[in-house]
């Protein structure tokens, strides 16, 4: 062909060669006046030549024919009779004859039509003649003309000793499918080739014997290829109509797409063939299934939006009616459907697929009916062979289209869903810089009228103005009170200002409408009111407006508050409205002077944390006094002796049971460590041993517990000792130091015994063996108390006291009759007696136990201390304004998250405990919300 096409004179000086045929021969120079092989332009000018011809029968199907039936020098094309393949034959020879091309080696699946052609019998090379088993290679594929089907021919692999990715790639490539026919086995070979990729190894890098052995499998299972028949026709001839059917699915390996062709007749009978198909392996990086089967979609998308293009070229056009695609993902089918924004992922997907397939129809197919499937999955030879689901599609596509599967309800949740975020900006005018550098009225005035004057003084040269010197007078003051005023109202009321300059009333939504305002001739908004002809000065009947919101106002309400030796709220603002109008002055002014450090120290607002939750041993059951606490009272005066007058101070140690409330009195002699170390001693011996005693930081009793401690350490060297002492360590429990509401159970025993010991004595000068008798006759009493109210019932005569759990009655009671000549087994009478001592716990959970819900007091929950928080330390030795600032250094949170307790440093660096409650947190560390 290439030689049939001469080359322009021009051009074909590009085409010289040099020759002689003898060495002595002198060189000889030649032109190639047609094209020549191997040059970069060869084959386009000879393809230009063809389409030359073409264009000059424009229009026409052999122009058609010509133009795009060729590939190179290879025509390949047919018709749907022998008639119309005979005039092909006819016309294109006779046009490419006349251009120098005639045509030979023709072959047809009609031996009819072959036998029918005028041909040349000195070229033997016109005419292919085949016997019914030979194949021909049309354009890469096997083509059996006898048959008119298409044939692959797969060579037994030579597996080699060693193989690398470049062989893998090899074999792989070597399978000439363009169709994509055998995209669900060859799918297989890719997916193992991208699981080699994974391994990172070089091209010519050996891959193991393992790898080796698993493709050389695959790729000799192809060799069953040789034996697959597919019919070369796809669209029948006789049919009426036809369509487009394709399907697409995914798995977690690959995603594929196949397109079939439905030629159907009118008596209903359809023939349903594959056509095309094209598979993808899925990316390494993991994804989700809905993703990939939304990229199978998108694939399946261009793959008929080429098969479209390429029959609009043999003049058969598919309407959008007579498309259809076909998935198994109801999600897919969601998001295609979807008028919710996506993931930015899925939304590219989505609008692409639209744009190609506009109005195409989508439905949904059962998994077992998709052929896509098996492009997903991967499926060996004799699967794909023997498959009537690959070569023919569903079983249901033959049928009529009231027989095709129904879409189900899609699901009303759909991932992938993008959440819409909006954002508002909102653009707020920042105050005058001046105004973040000064703090009070005053001095903003006198800096204001400073400035101005250094302005003025610099333009009074230009202006033949006298320059200013000296103190400030009241003329500039009240010049820079107007400059201020102005800032803060247009800042807070430009709309109601440009209502007024504009000669209108303010509208009705204004803070302003009932005062009726007006601008004076400095142009500050005043309220117009109804006292114009009321006697009094300017300022009074016409005052000066203050936005609530803005600095200035609260620079003048502080400033006033000052002048007026700290004035409160309601005489406050009763001074300001002599010469200004504050929009809620009344909220403002009870904000000033709520925000005053000094007001504040003055009279500090406590608020105490919400109450903390019973510790477990208030509310767990145990032996009586195993869980004590201790505090001591008095001191109280006894005598020595019946004839000594003189009297001696005395305490009294209080013991109390956290968990039944019982008490237990000890008078000692002082407040020494020995003293309370004895009274402890017979405490312990009569009540049974503690194992933890809780107390306040009493300085006795922080000296018992170091002395325990070092008697404990003292000892721990004997094995006797240690055995003993064990058995009997007590865990002693300080609370924090000035909050006796900690100890609040002993400090009510307290009380009550000192009110019971002084109601008693009636003032009398006991002795001291007489007020230790007198304090037992109180132990009784205490203990002889109900610890849950009396009922109503006449049948329930015994409350319960703690006297029950100590003795097994209340010790105020007489003795009971003498039952002992009663005959009773002794192992009943032990049992009855563990049963009744049982039967008091029960109560005790029952009626005394419930009552300790409530909380008295301090039921609402503030805010935590935090570290770093300013406030005063409450000093009840001390007026308010000589309490201490503290700083907060530490917080110690309970079991419930609530501060009770905070290391607080004071202004000499000294840090110390105290309670939460005991401290007020300044008004300039407190959050207050903006009282609109």
């Amino acid at each position: 062909m290439y030689r049939q096409v001469l080359v322009s004179d021009e051009d074909c000086d590009l085409q010289r060669i040099v020759y002689r045929s003898q060495p002595e021969e002198p060189l000889r120079h030649y032109k190639l006046k047609t094209v020549t092989y191997g040059t970069k332009s060869a084959s386009f000018l000879a393809t230009r030549c063809l389409h030359e011809l073409g264009a000059l029968i424009e229009n026409t199907p052999i122009g058609r024919i010509i133009c795009q039936d060729f590939y190179v020098d290879d025509l390949i094309s047919g018709g749907d009779t022998d008639e119309e393949c005979f005039d092909i034959h006819k016309q294109v020879h006779s046009i490419l004859g006349t251009a120098g091309f005639p045509l030979r080696k023709w072959c047809s699946s009609s031996s009819t039509l072959l036998n029918s052609l005028p041909h040349n019998q000195k070229d033997p090379n016109f005419m292919i003649n085949l016997t019914e088993t030979e194949v021909l290679s049309a354009l890469g594929l096997l083509w059996q003309p006898s048959i008119d089907s298409f044939r692959f021919a797969m060579k037994n692999w030579n597996a080699p000793q060693h193989i690398s990715k470049r062989t893998l790639l090899s074999d792989i490539n070597s399978v000439y499918d363009p169709l994509g026919l055998l995209s669900s086995v060859l799918i297989k070979g890719k997916i193992f080739i991208q699981q080699v990729w994974s391994l990172k190894v070089g091209w010519d890098d050996i891959l193991s014997e393992e790898i080796r052995s698993k493709w050389l499998k695959f790729y000799s299972s192809l060799v069953a290829l040789n034996g697959l028949i597919i019919p070369r026709l796809a669209l029948l001839p006789e049919s009426d109509s036809y369509e487009l059917h394709g399907f697409c699915d995914a798995s977690q390996h690959a995603y594929g797409a196949c397109i079939y062709i439905r030629s159907s007749k009118q008596d209903g009978d359809a023939e349903v063939k594959l056509f095309t198909a094209r598979s993808r392996v899925a990316p390494i990086k993991t994804t989700t299934i809905p993703r990939l089967e939304l990229c199978g979609a998108l694939l399946l998308s261009e793959l008929v939006n080429e098969i479209k293009d390429e029959f609009s070229n043999i003049n058969i056009k598919f309407s959008t009616e007579n498309i259809h695609m076909w998935t198994d993902s109801t999600i897919v089918l969601a998001w295609l459907n979807s008028l919710k924004p996506l993931q930015v992922y899925v939304a590219n997907r989505v609008a692409q697929i639209n744009e190609l397939s506009c109005e195409i129809q989508w439905h949904h197919t059962p998994t077992a009916d998709n052929p896509a499937d098996l492009i997903s999955r991967g499926v060996d030879v004799g699967t794909m062979v023997s498959s009537e689901l690959w070569w023919q599609g569903p079983k249901w596509l033959k049928k009529e289209r009231s027989c095709w599967p129904d879409t189900p309800i899609l699901p009303s949740e759909i991932p992938e869903i993008r959440k819409v975020k909006l954002i508002l900006a909102t653009t707020n005018k920042e105050p005058f810089w001046l105004l973040k550098k000064y703090s009070t009225w005053s001095k903003l005035l006198r800096t204001t009228a400073l400035v101005q004057r250094f302005v003025s003084n610099c333009k009074a040269k230009q202006l033949n103005h006298e320059r200013c010197n000296g103190f400030i007078s009241v003329d500039e003051m009240n010049k820079a009170r107007s400059f201020w005023l102005m800032q803060a109202q247009s800042e807070s009321m430009s709309n109601e200002i440009a209502d007024l300059r504009s000669g209108k009333m303010v509208h009705r939504g204004s803070c302003l409408k009932a005062l009726n305002p007006f601008i004076d001739d400095q142009g500050l908004v005043r309220v117009g009111g109804r006292l114009a002809y009321a006697p009094g000065q300017y300022n009074t009947k016409h005052p000066i407006v203050l936005p609530s919101k803005s600095l200035i106002t609260k620079l003048i309400f502080n400033y006033e508050h000052i002048r007026l030796m700290h004035a409160g709220p309601q005489a406050l603002l009763a001074h300001i409205t002599l010469n200004y109008w504050p929009i809620r002055g009344r909220q403002i002014a009870a904000q000033i002077v709520r925000k005053c450090v000094t007001c504040f120290r003055a009279s500090p607002q406590f608020t105490p944390p919400l109450m903390a939750p019973l510790p477990s041993v208030r509310v767990t059951i145990a032996r009586p006094f195993a869980n004590s606490g201790v505090d001591l009272c008095g001191p109280i005066f006894v005598r020595s002796g019946l004839r000594k007058v003189s009297p001696t101070k005395s305490y009294i140690c209080v013991f109390i049971c956290m968990v039944t409330r019982a008490i237990h009195l000890e008078l000692v002699s002082s407040l020494s460590t020995e003293d309370f170390l004895a009274a402890l001693s017979r405490f312990m011996s009569r009540r049974g041993q503690c194992t933890d005693l809780h107390s306040d930081n009493g300085t006795n009793f922080v000296g018992a517990d170091r002395t325990l401690k070092t008697y404990f350490k003292a000892t721990v060297n004997s094995n006797k000792v240690h055995d003993f002492l064990t058995m009997r360590e007590i865990k002693w429990h300080f609370i924090p130091p000035a909050s006796p509401h900690f100890g609040g159970l002993w400090e009510s025993a307290v009380k009550s015994a000192k009110k019971h010991l002084l109601r008693v004595s009636k003032g009398v000068l006991l002795t001291f063996d007489e007020t230790r008798t007198l304090l037992c006759q109180i132990e009784a009493a205490l203990n002889s108390r109900p610890l849950s109210p009396l009922s109503l019932d006449p049948n329930d005569f015994n409350a319960l006291t703690p006297g029950h759990f100590l003795i097994g009655g209340p010790l105020m009671l007489p003795p009971e009759p003498d039952v002992s000549s009663i005959p009773q087994n002794r192992l009943k009478r032990y049992s009855l007696m563990r049963q009744q001592m049982q039967l008091f716990w029960k109560r005790w959970s029952q009626e005394y136990l419930p009552q300790l819900h409530r909380r008295g007091k301090w039921t609402k929950p503030n805010r935590n201390f935090c570290v770093g928080d300013l406030a005063v330390l409450r000093d009840d030795n001390m007026p308010p304004l000589k309490w201490p600032l503290v700083r907060v250094a530490a917080v110690h949170p309970g079991a419930d998250g609530v501060v009770r307790a905070v290391t607080v440093r004071n202004s000499t660096g000294s840090e110390f405990r105290r309670p939460a409650i005991k401290l007020s947190l300044l008004p300039t560390e407190k959050d207050h919300d903006d009282e609109d």
